[in-house]
C-alpha cells in the first residue's frame, strides 16, 4: 500500500485516506478509544509516509494508540481482523511486526528520547536520512518529554517533534501547558522551532508543512490540532461482574466514610470502573496525568503531611515509579495504600502491558505489605481493611487485583491466608490471588495466601508439616511468593521437596487471559491439571 499511496497526486490523498479509515472501520471491532485515536491521525499518518522514504527515514511513534492506519498502509491491514488475538497481531507497535515499527511503543512519553537517540547515532555514523516522532498530547504530561527536548535541544541535528492535539487520549489531557496552550512558549524556551497546524485533519496541508519543516532542517516542532471521532458507546459499569467493578463499589462507601482521604491515579480512572467515582467525590480524586513519578512521590507528600493518600495504578504503570516507592514512601516508613489493578495477565494488550512484574519487585523492598484477594469478596474486605489500619502501617501497603470476573459476598472478613482444603495429605497446595479459586488441588491441603509479604508466621509453620510444597503464583521471575517460601524453607533448614508453577522467563504474547493461564500451566487445561 505504501508504493501505491507514494505513486498517487497530492489532490487524490484525501479520498485516499478516506478509503483507509473505512477499511480499518470495518475490520477493527475490539478497544474503540484506541481505534478513535488512531482514526484522528489518519491523515497524519497518510502525509507522514507521503512525504518520508520509510522506513529508510524514521518514524517514531508514541504510544500505541495512534498505529492503526500506521500498520494498514505498511502491509498490515488484514491482520487487523485478528490483532490482538492470539497468533494475531499487536495492538501496539512492535519491531518484530514490521521494519516500518522503528521503536516499540505500549507506553507514553518515550518517542524522543528514543529520537535523540537515532540522532546521536545517525551523527556518529554520518547517516543522513529524516528522523521523526510523533506524541500525543497526552503523553506530553509525562517528564521523560520534557527531560528529551532539553537533551535533545542540545545537540546540533535535524529532528522534527509533531505534537497530536487532540484534547485526549482515553482520559482529557491533564495540565496547565495544555489548558493554557503556551506551547509555543514551552518549546521555543528549550530550543525549539515551533510551527502551528490547525486542522490536521486536512492531507494536503500537512503535506505541505511536513515538506517545509524538513526542508528548514534544524529541530523543529509541528503542533497538529486533530479531532477524534467519538465511536464508543456510553461507559456500562455491569453491577458485579469484575474485580474492577467491586472495588468501585467499595470505595465509594468508604470515600464517604473518609472526606480527608485522596486517590491519585496517573490517568487510569476511566477503564477501571473509577470514573464514576471522580463524578461523584472531585474533591477526594485526583487525575494527575500521564506521570506516573510524579504521582506516587506527590502521594508521599500527602503523607508526610499527615493526610490519607491512595494511589490507584495498573500494574504495567507501577513500574515506572519504583524508585519514587523505594526512595519515597518505603525508605521515609509512609503509610500509603496502592490499589494495582490490572495485576497478572491483562489478556489482548499482550506483553507491554501484562502485570506480571510487580509482585516479585515489591517483595524485595524493606517496609512493604502486599495482598492478593481470591474473590471480589476478599478485595471488598482488603479496603475495608485498609481504611481502617492505614494510620498504624510503616510503610506502603499494595492490593493487588486483576482485570477479570469475579463474584462477591459483603459478609466476608479480611483474613491473611484461608486454609481452602484439609485433606491431611503430604503435599501442600499455596495459591494466592485469583488462582486460588481455578486450582484442581487432588488429594493435596490448599491453602490460599492473601498476605504474600509478610508471609503470615503461621503459614511459615505449617511449611514443616509437609514433604512436598507446591507453589502456583501469578507472577515471573526467581522472587515473589515463591522465592519467599523458597527462602524461609532455606532459613528453616526443612527437609522437603519445593515445586513451583509460574510463569517462564520470557515475555508472554497477546491473547485472552483464560488462553494464557492455561497455556503457561497456571490453570487446568482441558487435558487436566497443571501441576
Amino acid at each position: 500500500m505504501i508504493k501505491a499511496l507514494r505513486a498517487l497526486e497530492l489532490h487524490e490523498l484525501q479520498d485516499f485516506t478516506q478509503e483507509v479509515k473505512s477499511e480499518v472501520l470495518l475490520r477493527v471491532k475490539e478497544k474503540i478509544p484506541h481505534l478513535e485515536s488512531s482514526l484522528a491521525v489518519a491523515e497524519l499518518t497518510v502525509a507522514l509516509h507521503y512525504v518520508l522514504n520509510t522506513p529508510e527515514d524514521v518514524l517514531i511513534w508514541d504510544v500505541g494508540h495512534q498505529g492503526y492506519i500506521h500498520k494498514a498502509l505498511t502491509g498490515r491491514i488484514k491482520s487487523l481482523d485478528h490483532q490482538r488475538t492470539r497468533g494475531g497481531i499487536s495492538g501496539f507497535l512492535n519491531r518484530a511486526e514490521s521494519p516500518f515499527d522503528f521503536f516499540g511503543a505500549g507506553h507514553a512519553s518515550t518517542s524522543i528520547s528514543a529520537l535523540a537517540g537515532v540522532c546521536m547515532a545517525d551523527a556518529i555514523k554520518k547517516h543522513k536520512r529524516h528522523r521523526i516522532a510523533v506524541v500525543g498530547d497526552g503523553s506530553f504530561t509525562g517528564g521523560q518529554t520534557f527531560e528529551a527536548l532539553n537533551h535533545l535541544g542540545t545537540i546540533d541535528t535535524n529532528a522534527l517533534v509533531i505534537l497530536n492535539d487532540n484534547n485526549g487520549s482515553i482520559d482529557q489531557t491533564i495540565g496547565v501547558l495544555h489548558n493554557h496552550q503556551n506551547y509555543q512558549a514551552y518549546f521555543k524556551s528549550l530550543g525549539w522551532e515551533y510551527h502551528l497546524c490547525e486542522d490536521g485533519n486536512d492531507v494536503t496541508a500537512l503535506v505541505a508543512q511536513l515538506q517545509q519543516a524538513l526542508t528548514l532542517g534544524g529541530k523543529r516542532v509541528i503542533h497538529v490540532k486533530t479531532t477524534r471521532p467519538d465511536l464508543s458507546p456510553p461507559k456500562s459499569y455491569k453491577p458485579g461482574t469484575t474485580f474492577q467493578w467491586w472495588a468501585a463499589e467499595e470505595m465509594s462507601l468508604i470515600l464517604a466514610a473518609h472526606p480527608e482521604l485522596q486517590i491519585l491515579s496517573p490517568a487510569m480512572f476511566a477503564g477501571s470502573g473509577f470514573a464514576p467515582l471522580r463524578e461523584k467525590y472531585p474533591q477526594q480524586l485526583h487525575d494527575t496525568g500521564i506521570n506516573e513519578p510524579h504521582t506516587v512521590t506527590t502521594a508521599a507528600g500527602i503523607a508526610a503531611a499527615g493526610g490519607k493518600a491512595w494511589v490507584h495504578i495498573y500494574s504495567t504503570f507501577l513500574q515506572r515509579a519504583i524508585d519514587q516507592v523505594i526512595h519515597d514512601i518505603a525508605l521515609q516508613e509512609l503509610p500509603v495504600v496502592f490499589l494495582v489493578d490490572r495485576a497478572g495477565f491483562v489478556g489482548s494488550d499482550g506483553p507491554t502491558h501484562h502485570g506480571v512484574f510487580d509482585q516479585g519487585f515489591l517483595l524485595d523492598i524493606p517496609n512493604v505489605t502486599v495482598w492478593n484477594p481470591m474473590n471480589g469478596s476478599e478485595l471488598q474486605a482488603m479496603l475495608r481493611r485498609a481504611s481502617e489500619i492505614q494510620a498504624e502501617l510503616i510503610g506502603p501497603l499494595f492490593i493487588r487485583y486483576p482485570k477479570a470476573r469475579t463474584s462477591c459476598d459483603s459478609s466476608v472478613d479480611f483474613m491473611e491466608y484461608r486454609i481452602l482444603k484439609q485433606a491431611h495429605s503430604h503435599t501442600l497446595l499455596l495459591s494466592s490471588g485469583v488462582l486460588s479459586t481455578f486450582a484442581e488441588v487432588g488429594a493435596m491441603d490448599h491453602i490460599h495466601v492473601g498476605q504474600v509479604k509478610p508471609l503470615p508466621t503461621e503459614v511459615k509453620r505449617m511449611l514443616g508439616r509437609y514433604q512436598t510444597i507446591v507453589v502456583l503464583e501469578e507472577s515471573i521471575g526467581v522472587g515473589g511468593l515463591s522465592g519467599t517460601v523458597a527462602m524461609e524453607i532455606a532459613q528453616t533448614d526443612l527437609d522437603l521437596k519445593l515445586v513451583i508453577r509460574k510463569i517462564d522467563d520470557v515475555f508472554t504474547e497477546h491473547g485472552s487471559r483464560q488462553e494464557l493461564l492455561k497455556e503457561t500451566r497456571l490453570i487446568p487445561s482441558e487435558k487436566g491439571p497443571s501441576y
